[in-house]
């Protein structure tokens, strides 16, 4: 990996870093925002995992252990990756209150359509962010393991819409029955479930 290489990637995933620090200090600062939806309370945490990989990341090609060719093919990808966040940088800059206002009189301005449901503008920014984290794997920049399943958890409640009841995902259906009556249904094929009176459910990836 020539030196030119390197600086360009790690300048890349510099500009990712800062992109993804400046969500999750905007997130963090209007926690207690009137309005704001609960499920996007957790969202800024979540990103930290996107930072540790960068971070993993920027590491081994300061280190030069990354191949010349899979530095190469990694810039486009962080590119895309770093646009990703900048638009969702922005979509929160502006749904968030500026940091002069009142603390107690701060006002969440975000709207459904572009935080809630699967063709929502920050539902899609977060598949982006990850298929992007999920390529750079494959070209062996870090291992992802398990640190994106929390992200991953917050995209399909997003999805799903502000008001959801049920998640799930992986194999099976999962039947949900409340005073008698069916009264929802998710998924298909096999392992299917069948809950009575189930509350809130909410079910994770299925086990290989």
């Amino acid at each position: 990996m020539s030196g030119a290489e390197a600086i360009t990637a790690i300048q890349l995933i510099g500009a990712c870093l800062d992109i993804a620090d400046t969500i999750i200090n905007i997130g963090h600062a209007v926690h207690d925002a009137q309005g704001l939806p609960a499920k996007l309370r957790d969202l800024p945490d979540k990103l930290l995992a996107v930072q540790d990989l960068l971070e993993s990341a920027r590491k081994s090609f300061e280190e030069g252990t990354i191949a010349g060719d899979a530095s190469t093919s990694a810039q486009p990808i962080l590119e895309h990756c770093k646009a990703a966040l900048a638009d969702l940088r922005d979509i929160f800059k502006k749904a968030c209150p500026p940091d002069k206002e009142n603390r107690a009189k701060r006002i969440w301005r975000g709207t459904k359509t572009v935080f809630y449901g699967r063709d929502s503008q920050v539902q899609k920014l977060l598949v982006d962010i990850r298929a992007d984290l999920e390529l750079l794997e494959q070209k062996e920049i870090f291992v992802i393991g398990d640190k994106l399943d929390a992200l991953k958890q917050i995209t399909e409640a997003l999805a799903n819409g502000e008001d959801s009841k049920y998640s799930h995902s992986g194999a099976g259906s999962i039947f949900a029955i409340e005073g008698g009556q069916q009264e929802n249904y998710v998924g298909g094929g096999n392992n299917n479930r069948q809950i009575n009176k189930p509350g809130v459910y909410h079910e994770g990836p299925a086990s290989t």
